[in-house]
């Protein structure tokens, strides 16, 4: 069934309330509106943020032997008693754990290694479950429900590889409202309503976009979505009764941009993250020449390579509708004559940076797979077909550093190293530590160095938003550079690297639920 806008009476207003460096959308507000589920950006804590003041208060404490360790998802119970949170932990995998909004100990109620990742996404009215997804380890995703005395998992639904960007459980605690797309191909989201006992399955919103994003209004009677069907991604709401959509949806908002629904409060009001900003890849010549490479996606690139060759030049760029934490990257191959662009289909989770092979049939990403392993990848740049090269349980979803030899082995980071980079000679190394980078001989006391690359025998490095030279002459200035892997062409000398930056900002839609037009 294909749905069209009706007319509306007006747009609701929004405002921003927490846009603060760092500011994250990885948790919902409470029914009440005055707290926001967040992790703190300087400890990595669980936090909540007051919406009046735009202050943070930390709700767990992690001692600094704990570094790795980190809060992701959250969700605040519908009393606002407790919260349920994902926690990265000691042994590299995530516990779902629970802790009073008030402040007091964590407890965790669900450990299992098998079960890799866990997202908490609300909580039954009665507040003795919590809806939560599973990654597993084996690759297939879960809706589950588990119990907050016993952590006893209930499984409703599997759906393969397949995972919800977003899901929720009515204010009645009878249905389970989830975005998701059928067999094993990507296609665009529909929106489905499931039953609590799993007696009923139904969808309720098909288009030829993207639907997704589901979120329940206060009194369970309506929907509000995500959808691009109008060709910018807007804000609806549908009206459902007993599990099925009434009516056709009604439109809220228009061109929200990378918009992503938290939650509605009692009074109506929805809560939203918002990635702000843009970023392109700038090349530098050696004359001090810049120019902006033409691409197919302008604003949302990063993380150039170049070829040994110089003739083409690989990059990642975000694809479709924002997703909580992280946005899909993928892998584009720039031909540099022709201006020709190409999707590489390698099946990663998540890619952080590139590094071409000698012999140009590679890429070498350091990232995540579907199964929740981090480590290194080698990516066929004809097909994307991707074959693990290293894993380690100890990093986080953007892997571990790691560059090729001359004869087309590869050199991982261990312990420790935060970048590296191999000579094009494969005669120095150079690894790049908390507190010094050493390469050969040579070793240079400077903290926060994140990329390494060489530059005709002298080495470069990034730290603090600025290119930095390490050992040889300074090179030309790098404008306006914003951080993250830059590259350097062999042939030309000519340095690839990122300009611009994104933000994570949350907004609130004030009386979003308006009544329905024509009492529809």
């Amino acid at each position: 069934m294909l749905f069209s806008a009706l007319a509306f009476a007006g747009e609701p207003a929004a405002r921003v309330v927490w846009n603060a460096p760092g500011a994250n959308v990885l948790g919902a507000p409470t029914l009440d509106g005055r707290l926001v589920t967040c992790v703190d950006p300087v400890s990595g804590d669980l936090a909540v943020l007051d919406t009046a003041a735009g202050k943070l208060r930390r709700l767990t404490a992690k001692p600094s032997s704990a570094a790795k360790e980190f809060a992701y998802f959250s969700a605040p119970s519908r009393d606002a008693s407790r919260v349920a949170y994902a926690w990265f932990n000691e042994a590299g995998f995530y516990d779902l754990r629970v802790v009073p909004l008030a402040g007091g100990e964590p407890r965790v109620l669900f450990r299992n290694e098998e079960s890799g990742f866990v997202q908490p996404t609300s909580w039954t009215p009665d507040g003795k479950q919590i809806l939560t997804l599973f990654f597993r380890k084996d690759n297939i995703s879960q809706i589950t429900l588990v119990d907050t005395e016993t952590g006893a998992v209930r499984v409703l639904k599997s759906l393969s590889w397949v995972y919800p960007k977003k899901m929720e459980v009515s204010p009645d605690g009878k249905w389970v409202v989830y975005d998701s797309f059928g067999g094993d191909k990507p296609s665009p989201r529909d929106i489905f309503v499931l039953a609590m006992d799993g007696s009923r399955e139904t969808k309720i919103v098909e288009s030829p976009g993207e639907d997704l994003f589901p979120a329940w209004s206060p009194d369970g009677k309506q929907i509000l979505f995500a959808s691009d069907r109008s060709g910018t991604m807007d804000a609806w709401a549908l009206r459902i009764e007993d599990g099925r959509a009434v009516g056709e949806p009604r439109l809220l908002k228009r061109d929200l941009k990378q918009f992503l629904p938290m939650g509605v409060t009692a009074a109506g009001d929805l809560f939203y993250g918002l990635r702000r900003g843009s970023t392109n890849i700038v090349l530098s010549t050696s004359s001090g020449e810049l120019h902006e490479l033409p691409t197919r996606t302008p604003g949302r690139n990063s993380a150039p390579a170049w070829s040994r060759d110089g003739k083409q030049l690989a990059y990642l760029s975000r694809r479709g509708a924002e997703n909580f934490g992280l946005q899909a990257r993928t892998i584009v191959v720039h031909d540099m004559e022709s201006g020709a662009e190409r999707d590489v289909p390698a099946k990663l989770a998540h890619v952080e940076s590139l590094r071409w092979s000698p012999d140009g049939e590679w890429l070498l990403a350091s990232g995540s797979d579907g199964k929740g392993r981090s480590g290194l990848f080698r990516v066929r740049v004809i097909d994307g077909m991707v074959r693990p090269e290293a894993f380690d349980e100890t990093v986080d979803y953007r892997g571990i550093p790691g560059d090729w030899m001359p004869d087309g082995t590869v050199v991982r980071g261990t312990a420790g190293v935060k970048a590296l980079a191999v000579s094009h000679d494969g005669e120095l190394v150079a690894r790049a530590y908390e507190d010094r980078v050493e390469a050969g001989p040579g070793k240079w006391p400077t903290r926060n160095v994140t990329w390494l690359e060489w530059r005709a025998g002298n080495l470069l490095g990034t730290r603090e938003r600025r290119i930095v030279v390490l050992s040889g002459p300074e090179p030309p200035p790098a404008i306006r550079y914003d951080g993250g892997p830059f590259s350097v062409q062999p042939v030309r000398k000519t340095l690839a690297y990122t300009t611009g930056g994104t933000q994570s900002e949350i907004w609130v839609l004030e009386h979003a639920v308006a009544p329905l037009v024509h009492g529809r």
